[in-house]
C-alpha cells in the first residue's frame, strides 16, 4: 500500500508540473521577453532610459551564451591532463555546494521549528505553496508530527550534505546524492517559503543545487576523475550563465530607480559599514577611511557585479580567470568587512565553473 501511494503521489506531482508549472514557466517567460524595450531601430537606442537599458542588460547576456557559450560546449569538450579540462572543478563545485547544503540543513535542524513550528514565532502554514516530496513521504511513513518531518529531513539532508562534501567518490560523484539533497531542500524551502518571497538566495540555491545533479556522473565511479564519466562542459556553462544572473540582478537593483540614491552618489559604503548587522573590526576600520576611499569601495563593487559577469560568459580563458579573481577578491573582502553571510558563500560557489585543472 506505501508503494502505491507513493507512486501515486509521484504520478500526480509529474501531472502538475506537465500540466500547470511547464506552461506556467512558459507563459511568464513570453511576458517577461513581451516587456524587453528593445528599441525597432539603431535609432531609438540613444532614447532609452537608465532603467531601459538595465532591463536589456540580461537579455544581452543571454546573447552572449547563445553566440559564444554553446557554439564553445559542442567544440571544447574537455580531455584529461589538458588546460581547459574540468575535473578538479568538478569536484570543487560539488564539495563547495555539498558545504552550502551543510550549512542549509543545519540552520533548518537548528532553527526551523521556532520559526514555522506548531509553536514557532509564525503561524503554521495551512499549506506550502509547492511541492513538498520529502515532508510527503515521512507522512506517508507514518511520522505524524509536522515539526518531526521538518527536522527529521533536515538531519537526513545534513547526513547527506557531510557526505558530499567529505565523502569519498562513490558519495561526492554520484548522482543520487544531489537529487536526494535537492528534494530535501526543495521541501523545506517551500514548506517555508511564506517566509521568503523577499529573499530569492534560497530558491537561487535551489537552482544551484539542480545543477548539481548533472554535474555528477549517474554511475558511482571508483576514482574523482572517472575518465569515460567527463564533466559535461553544457552543465558548466550553466552555472556560469546562473553566476551571470545573480551577480547583475544584484549589480542593477543598486542603481535602479526604486534603489536608494547612494549608490549613484558613490557614497553607500558609509551607510553600509554603520548598519549591517554584527560588523568585523575591519568594518570599523574602513568606516573611518577618507570618503574617497569608501567612493572607490562602491565603485569597484557596481564594476564586479555589472561589467565583470559578461567577461564570465565570453570563450576566452584569461577573461573567465580574471572575472573569477575579480568576484572571488570582492567576495572575500565582503566577508571580512561585512556579515552578508550565506549569500557570499552562494555567489564564490559558482564562481568555481569558471576555472579549469590548469
Amino acid at each position: 500500500p506505501m508503494i502505491a501511494s507513493h507512486t501515486a503521489a509521484l504520478y500526480t506531482a509529474v501531472h502538475r508540473a506537465l500540466t500547470a508549472d511547464l506552461p506556467e514557466l512558459l507563459r511568464l517567460a513570453a511576458d517577461a521577453l513581451a516587456t524587453v524595450p528593445a528599441p525597432p531601430d539603431l535609432a531609438g537606442w540613444s532614447e532609452l532610459t537608465r532603467e531601459e537599458l538595465f532591463r536589456l542588460a540580461p537579455v544581452c547576456g543571454s546573447l552572449v551564451v547563445l553566440l559564444f557559450g554553446l557554439p564553445a560546449c559542442v567544440l571544447c569538450e574537455p580531455r584529461i591532463g589538458r588546460t581547459g579540462e574540468y575535473w578538479l572543478t568538478r569536484v570543487a563545485l560539488l564539495r563547495g555546494i555539498g558545504l552550502l547544503y551543510v550549512f542549509a540543513f543545519a540552520s533548518s535542524a537548528m532553527q526551523g521549528r521556532a520559526l514555522f513550528g506548531a509553536r514557532g514565532l509564525f503561524a503554521p502554514a495551512t499549506g506550502s505553496s509547492g511541492p513538498t516530496p520529502a515532508l510527503d513521504l515521512l507522512a506517508a511513513a507514518g511520522v505524524g508530527s509536522a515539526d518531526a518531518r521538518v527536522e527529521l529531513a533536515s538531519l537526513c539532508g545534513l547526513l547527506l550534505s557531510l557526505l558530499l562534501a567529505f565523502g569519498g567518490p562513490r558519495f561526492a560523484l554520484w548522482a543520487p546524492l544531489p537529487a536526494s539533497l535537492w528534494l530535501l531542500h526543495l521541501s523545506l524551502v517551500n514548506n517555508a517559503s511564506r517566509l521568503l518571497p523577499a529573499h530569492s538566495w534560497e530558491f537561487g540555491f535551489l537552482e544551484l543545487g539542480f545543477l548539481a545533479i548533472f554535474l555528477a556522473p549517474e554511475w558511482p565511479p571508483s576514482t574523482l576523475y572517472p575518465r569515460l564519466l567527463p564533466p559535461p562542459s553544457a552543465v558548466l556553462l550553466l552555472f556560469r550563465w546562473h553566476l551571470f544572473r545573480l551577480l547583475l540582478g544584484a549589480g542593477l537593483s543598486r542603481l535602479a530607480d526604486h534603489s536608494p540614491s547612494c549608490w549613484r552618489r558613490l557614497d553607500c559604503a558609509a551607510a553600509h559599514h554603520e548598519t549591517q548587522p554584527m560588523p568585523t573590526p575591519l568594518a570599523w576600520l574602513l568606516h573611518g577611511m577618507p570618503a574617497r576611499w569608501r567612493a572607490a569601495e562602491a565603485a569597484v563593487s557596481l564594476a564586479a557585479l555589472i561589467l565583470a559577469p559578461f567577461a564570465a560568459l565570453l570563450p576566452s580563458r584569461a577573461a573567465r580567470l580574471a572575472t573569477f579573481w575579480i568576484e572571488a577578491g570582492v567576495q572575500v573582502g565582503s566577508m571580512a568587512s561585512g556579515n552578508v553571510g550565506f549569500a557570499n558563500w552562494a555567489a564564490l560557489v559558482p564562481a568555481l565553473a569558471l576555472l579549469d585543472d590548469a
